[in-house]
């Protein structure tokens, strides 16, 4: 129970620090630019920002505690100049390629470095467990939140044939607690407790220093992907199990190789060539997989249902074909214009989803239907989504240079 105690009163401090409202403004410019794109595809905001904020920043809290216990109980002692290392590390490599802002990187050649030139001094096994309970923790976020607020574009499929994608780009602020030796850093007011037999379970070069204080740190996880082929929620359960997968490999790794040290290097090296192989594996999966989203030969597809609308209450979900309403059949968005062009009181629709044909229906006796409130993928359209290059700053600059 003491140990509960001090692990909130930690976090308490880390939600509460300067540190953590510098992150949340990050996030909020993040949403901002991801609201003009959304407006500038729908031409309207379903969500308003303060709520998307408000969300990523609820999730991020439970998730951030969820990992503080794990890595407590663990037992696994980070090195806090490793970290003060690491961000400017990550930083500088993310102007050659963006996926190089992944600690996996970073993390991979400060432990090589320490390994090999004895510089920094910091504990290997500690630094990479630590780098993949923050992907653990990335991998639930995805999860669980990583599909909300996706936004419908229109990608280009085969000689300017339009199909229906979705684009994720999320960034959760998490307050983390970890463990700290005292001459790390001190903490004035801290306090220790007894520990069970059995912890640690992770071995840490700073065991032997006795006292270790619970230090509140923040840091920022994201998750960018876009996909044509399925549903946002299908897409962020998949590669948050895969990211899963991969952070609980990292962490049997590490955690053997606290007791045996060859397998520091094993460890080491497996941190960014898993996470490449990861990464390979999702674009090849992408290559293969057929869009599913394209503008069918009967029918409507419906690519977004807007919030509040009648089409969401009928229940039409994103993925449906709409195949008629009120027994006309719907080929075109004209077409369906013309029947709700008379405001009538009653409607049913015929929707195919997933092969199988749903009826449904809707009655407003007071004012009349004009509008479904539903976006469907076009036939033909003269706008598409050009998704943003990965190649970090420094070779998008060059690109400007030699063009000019």
């Amino acid at each position: 129970m003491a140990l509960i105690q001090l692990l909130f009163s930690a976090y308490s401090q880390a939600i509460t620090s300067f540190f953590f409202f510098a992150v949340v403004l990050i996030v909020y410019l993040h949403i901002q630019h991801n609201a003009q794109l959304e407006t500038s595809w729908l031409g309207i905001l379903r969500n308003a920002q303060h709520v998307q904020l408000m969300n990523v920043m609820l999730y991020g809290i439970i998730v951030g505690l969820l990992a503080s216990a794990v890595i407590v109980l663990l037992g696994i002692v980070v090195d806090y100049k490793a970290v003060l290392v690491i961000w400017p590390l990550a930083i500088l490599l993310m102007l050659f390629n963006l996926r190089f802002v992944s600690f996996a990187y970073a993390g991979a050649v400060v432990c090589l470095a320490s390994m090999l030139f004895g510089w920094p001094e910091i504990d290997v096994s500690a630094l990479v467990a630590f780098i993949a309970i923050l992907h653990l923790a990335e991998s639930v976020l995805i999860y669980l939140d990583g599909f909300r607020d996706s936004i419908p574009v229109l990608m280009e499929y085969k000689q300017f044939k339009p199909v229906g994608a979705y684009v994720m780009k999320k960034l959760w602020p998490v307050p983390l607690v970890i463990l700290v030796s005292p001459e790390q850093w001190m903490v004035t007011g801290a306090g220790g407790v007894g520990m069970p037999d059995w912890w640690p379970v992770f071995r840490s070069q700073a065991d032997a220093t006795g006292v270790l204080m619970l230090f509140p740190i923040v840091v920022a996880l994201s998750y960018s992907d876009i996909t044509s082929a399925q549903l946002p929620r299908e897409r962020t359960r998949e590669s948050g199990f895969w990211m899963g997968v991969y952070s609980l490999i990292i962490l049997i790794i590490a955690t053997i190789s606290s007791r045996i040290y060859w397998m520091k290097y094993v460890a080491v090296i497996s941190m960014p060539v898993l996470h490449e192989l990861l990464i390979a594996m999702a674009r090849k999966l992408q290559i293969r997989e057929q869009p599913a989203f394209g503008a069918p030969w009967r029918g409507l597809r419906v690519l977004e249902v807007l919030p509040e609308s009648v089409g969401e209450k009928m229940g039409i979900r994103p993925g449906d074909i709409l195949m008629s309403l009120n027994g006309k059949q719907v080929n075109s968005q004209t077409k369906l214009e013309d029947i709700l062009s008379e405001y009538p009181t009653f409607i049913w629709a015929k929707v195919e989803r997933k092969g199988e044909i749903k009826e449904l229906e809707w009655r407003d006796y007071q004012e009349g239907i004009n509008e479904l409130g539903v976006i469907f993928v076009p036939r033909q359209t003269g706008q598409f989504f050009i998704p943003e290059e990965n190649r970090g700053i420094f070779f998008q600059l060059l690109r400007k240079i030699r063009k000019s």
